[in-house]
């Protein structure tokens, strides 16, 4: 089934086709409409003459279109309409030939005086925004081409050929030279497919009828006003060099205007093809490799054959790929009126095949089942409409890009510690950032993400034992006490009273040096006492030194067995050790 969307509200339901089905909402609809064309990554545009009637150039077949203004404008050439001027007899006559001379100059004018309507800006907007897969334009206009799109047909290489070698001609390879003054060659289209294709060819351009060498029809525009079709530069240039040779003459070609007539075929008919292949199947690389996943029919009655059957075709395509579930897509009833659609979501079929026109394609019966939705209006109102929703969508991608970055830029202040600087400081900052965010900044790039970094879970600490041992006490200073008898001083002689009274009259001493001995750990303390000498072990750290004072002669101790020692220390009854 079709869904009827009329642009105008209170739009009656037509009565044919009878498969089509009424919307409650008509706003609803378009709307939804819209996001599926927007929602959609691969589009293919089949349009018409309805997308340039507001450039100024008239359709064909309406009350003001082309074939009646024809005949109206030339009673006396007895045409039954002026579709005979677009038709392959028209080079039967001279008289036809120059009627259709004058009108293709005509045609010409009106085409170099046209601006792009909304329809085609909009193209040029679907084109930037990457969701525009092809435009196969029925317009001889090329229109197309000044709203910015690729225009053109590209050459056909034929593969069984590839191998075969090809037999040089001397209209394929013409010398520059040779061309007479003021005509040239137009130059051979890119390898790369253009993003319009004409279907039935373009004012820009006049071919031969013999050599088929293409040439601009802005240079022979003067002879085509008069009725005049031109000669052609090259089988000029090539018959003037087969007389000089000697051989004979094989005829000059005359130039027509590029644009495919009815009852003919098209001379870049395999380049088409290729292209509509392409689309239709998907390629191994490029922009369309897995195929067109919408189709817009816009601005044509669908009258020529094999426009019909390219629709037919994208029309099934569509439906096995691309956005939404094909079984959701509508299936053809032979039952009359059906019920009204609801507004539910799940219920309603997702738009693939769309056609936008004023009146729908006869005979009716032939397209049940093709498109999904008839949007009756204006195609430069819903361009408009469509126009308006992208425009939308960008700035509330731009307002999310700027919401992004002031997060980042606040999370970033966060971040950075604040350090108090110096003005000239605070400068030199501002303009090295500034100098940054010039070299570095480009709205392709995304912002950079923080990492975290994941350390390894630590093990658990084993318990350890530690043994402390206290430190060995150092002996700083040792000190050996002798125990004297003890000499009353009532017992002692009078002699010997006197000699402690008058030390200076005591026997003469000599005095004895002991050299200084180096204890080592585990060495013993002497002990002096008054009758023997006693070792006692001790421990004394290293580096001890002993140093005994000044002692008598041994030999008086038969006469006085205190006489070893001296006064003082038998006074204090010490002996001091030294530490080194």
């Amino acid at each position: 089934m079709t869904l009827f969307v009329p642009l105008e509200a209170d739009t009656p339901l037509p009565s044919s086709p009878f498969f089509l089905t009424e919307s409650v909402d008509p706003q609803v609809q378009i709307s939804r409409i819209i996001k599926f064309i927007l929602k959609a990554k691969r589009i293919v545009v089949i349009c018409g003459a309805g997308i340039s009637v507001q450039a100024g150039i008239p359709d064909f077949r309406s009350t003001d279109g082309l074939f009646k203004s024809l005949k109206r404008d030339n009673p006396r050439e007895a045409l039954a309409s002026g579709k005979d001027l677009f038709d392959a007899s028209v080079f039967n006559s001279e008289h036809s030939t120059a009627l259709f001379c004058q009108m293709i100059a005509q045609l010409w004018s009106l085409s170099q005086a046209a601006k792009p309507t909304a329809f085609h800006n909009v193209l040029r907007a679907l084109d930037d925004r990457g969701k525009l897969l092809r435009v196969f334009t029925q317009n001889i206009d090329a229109i197309e081409e000044k709203c910015g799109l690729s225009f053109g047909v590209p050459e056909f290489e034929d593969k069984r050929c590839k191998g075969r070698p090809k037999a040089p001609m001397a209209a394929e390879c013409p010398v520059k030279e040779t061309l007479p003054s003021g005509a040239s060659k137009l130059p051979c289209p890119s390898s790369d497919l253009p993003r319009c294709v004409p279907l039935h060819g373009t004012l820009q351009s006049m071919h031969c009828q013999i050599c088929n060498c293409s040439f601009p029809l802005e240079e022979y525009l003067p002879s085509l006003t008069l009725g005049q079709p031109p000669q052609c530069p090259e089988c000029t240039s090539l018959e003037a060099t087969r007389q000089l040779i000697g051989k004979r003459a094989r005829g000059v070609g005359k130039l027509r205007p590029s644009v495919v007539l009815y009852n003919e075929a098209h001379k870049d008919g395999e380049g088409v093809g290729e292209v509509v292949k392409k689309d239709l199947i998907g390629s191994s690389k490029g922009k369309g490799r897995s195929g067109a996943d919408l189709l817009l029919v816009v601005g044509t009655s669908l009258r020529v054959p094999g426009t019909k059957r390219m629709v037919r075709e994208f029309a099934k395509a569509v439906r096995s790929r691309g956005i939404g579930s094909s079984r959701n897509s509508p299936s053809p009833s032979s039952s009359p009126r059906p019920s009204t659609a609801t507004d539910e979501e799940p219920t309603t079929p997702a738009m693939k095949a769309i056609y936008l026109n004023l009146d729908f394609p006869v005979p009716t019966r032939e397209w049940e089942g093709v498109f999904d939705a008839w949007i009756q209006g204006d195609a430069q109102v819903f361009a408009e409409m469509l126009q308006a929703e992208i425009e939308r969508e960008a700035r509330a991608k731009e307002l999310a890009l700027e919401k992004k970055k002031r997060r980042e830029e606040v999370t970033t202040q966060v971040d950075k510690p604040t350090t108090p600087k110096t003005p000239k400081a605070q400068s030199k900052a501002g303009s090295d950032a500034k100098i940054m965010k010039r070299k570095y900044s480009s709205p392709s790039a995304p912002p950079e993400k923080k990492r975290k970094i994941h350390f390894p879970p630590t093990p658990p600490k084993t318990p350890s034992l530690t043994l402390r041992i206290p430190p060995r006490p150092v002996i700083s200073e040792v000190v050996v006490t002798t125990h004297s008898p003890i000499l009353s001083y009532q017992n002692m002689s009078d002699s010997r009273r006197q000699q402690l009274i008058t030390p200076e009259k005591s026997p003469p001493r000599r005095s004895i040096k002991t050299s200084a001995r180096r204890c080592t750990a585990g060495a013993s303390i002497i002990k002096y006492s008054h009758s023997n000498v006693t070792h006692l072990p001790v421990s004394v750290p290293q580096n001890v030194e002993f140093s005994t004072s000044s002692f008598n002669d041994p030999s008086d101790d038969e006469q006085d067995a205190d006489a070893h020692v001296l006064p003082e220390i038998r006074r204090n009854n010490l002996c001091e050790i030294e530490v080194a």
